[in-house]
């Protein structure tokens, strides 16, 4: 963790009172009091800034970039903390635009609203992002022209939209929604009855299409059960989303996958095994699904694994199976032949890949802390996603396939540059069993090889790790 220096300054204000369309007082003895110097800003020896509470307020976190249509942008969200004066802190977060070339980063959206989850449209001529713009809390999907401009509402569904995607032929929606309250539920809201039952009155979350040139909604899943992360196939014919038992933490590994058609509403698991599935995404050409499972039938600790299977069904292909470490979603090469996704490995996130053909799987990136692979162009030649670093916030990257020198599109935090921010190196360890083991060591600017007091930070195991990044 980076540690953040304080300084507190105590301000004495004598009673003053300012009174307008009057003559200055004559000063007396008695009025002569000390004035309260201002406190310099606390500095390293390299005479750059330290951190302090206030400035890590100012830390920008970008991220859901997304690549257009014709690779030449990338959309992405920016959240940061207003703390105006004599107002309260808010976190807003609005829609940037960035050039893949020469040119400047630019603010799509503004206003006391949060605007997210941006997506192109097919032929990249709009923008849509979701926003609660004319209902608080009930957000619904906003398009704006892709060159900037005014943004419009386009959904009203009642009680809001949690995620959409467009059809790949750019004619429909598909959105998550969560069910609206019962009756009864409504009642007692009206009475002001806002008890709150622990695991009662889940709300599942379920599917809907929306055609854009009528306007019009239809419900396409229905059950006790909630779903999420639907994809469509190239031809925009049928779509894969997965299903859960409830919205509960508790039931998060207990996922399937299925597979909707769009004409006929039919609907099919992708295997059927008891083992969790999860994260389908579909191949360039539409005939394969790739998706991440797990070999535990209880949702409980396990490897996860990248699968493939026919977009028409079949016994699934286990990719990774001489991989030991957890495989990310997967994001499909153009050519259809390899498999990108992000992995843990010891301190940092990293990126691999995994040949379709024969299952080997290399690892592409070495940054040591952690890059996220988020989507490739059209043309198959550039990567986007986030890269963040030990000294710096995560800022929106593209790459070639090869990650060997990711470029840095934005940099909402340059600002960092004027100040001096702490170290943090790999400490290694014995274990009992004699498993060597690794840990974050960050050490105080300035220290000099003194000692200072140490604060240990241990983490729950074994599925999850400390990594390398700005914290």
């Amino acid at each position: 963790m980076k540690p953040a220096r304080f300084t507190v300054l105590l301000i004495v204000l004598s009673g003053v009172c300012v009174c307008a369309m009057m003559h200055a007082k004559r000063v007396t003895a008695d009025d002569t009091r000390p004035t309260a110097t201002a406190v310099p800003e606390p500095r390293a020896k390299n005479g750059k800034k330290l951190l302090t509470a206030m400035d890590l307020m100012k830390v920008v976190n970008v991220g859901s970039p997304r690549i257009s249509p014709d690779g030449n942008r990338v959309v992405y969200t920016a959240t940061e903390t207003k703390t105006e004066k004599d107002k309260e802190w808010k976190t807003s977060t609005q829609i940037w635009v960035a050039p893949t070339g020469q040119g400047q980063t630019r603010q799509y959206t503004r206003g006391e609203k949060n605007a997210g989850s941006p997506e192109w449209s097919p032929d990249g001529s709009m923008l849509a992002f979701l926003t609660d713009r004319e209902k608080d809390g009930e957000r619904q999907v906003w398009m704006m022209p892709a060159d900037g401009g005014e943004a419009w509402s386009v959904t009203s569904h009642k009680g809001g939209i949690s995620a959409f995607h467009f059809s790949p032929d750019g004619k429909q929606l598909v959105f998550v929604a969560t069910d609206q309250p019962a009756k009864d539920e409504e009642e007692r809201k009206k009475v002001k009855d806002d008890t709150v039952l622990i695991d009662r009155d889940l709300k599942m979350a379920h599917l809907w299409l929306f055609n854009l040139e009528k306007k019009e909604e239809k419900r396409i899943t229905e059950g006790d059960f909630t779903v999420s992360d639907p994809q469509w196939a190239p031809d925009s014919s049928r779509i894969t989303y997965t299903v859960r038992p409830t919205p509960k933490a508790d039931d998060g590994g207990l996922s399937d996958v299925w597979v909707l058609s769009i004409a006929s509403g039919e609907k099919k698991k992708i295997e059927d095994t008891p083992a969790s599935s999860d994260s389908a995404r579909w191949s360039p050409d539409g005939k394969w699904i790739a998706y991440t499972g797990s070999t535990d039938p209880n949702g409980g600790v396990s490897t996860s694994y990248l699968y493939l299977v026919g977009a028409n069904g079949g016994s699934p292909k286990q990719l990774t199976s001489n991989f030991n470490l957890d495989a990310g979603t997967p994001v499909w090469s153009r050519d259809g032949k390899s498999i990108y996704f992000n992995s843990n490995v010891l301190e940092a996130n990293e990126i691999f890949s995994t040949d379709v053909a024969t299952g080997a799987t290399t690892q592409l990136s070495k940054s040591g802390t952690s890059i996220n692979v988020a989507e490739i162009s059209k043309d198959g030649n550039t990567v986007v996603g986030t890269l963040t670093l030990s000294t710096a916030p995560a800022e929106v990257y593209k790459s070639n396939l090869k990650f060997m020198q990711p470029v840095a599109l934005t940099s909402h935090n340059r600002w960092l540059s004027d100040y001096t921010v702490a170290e943090t190196e790999i400490v290694k360890w014995k274990s009992k069993d004699g498993m060597e083991i690794e840990g974050l060591l960050t050490k105080p600017v300035d220290t000099d090889g003194n000692k200072v007091p140490l604060l240990l930070n241990p983490h729950g195991g074994p599925t999850g790790a400390s990594v390398k990044t700005f914290n």
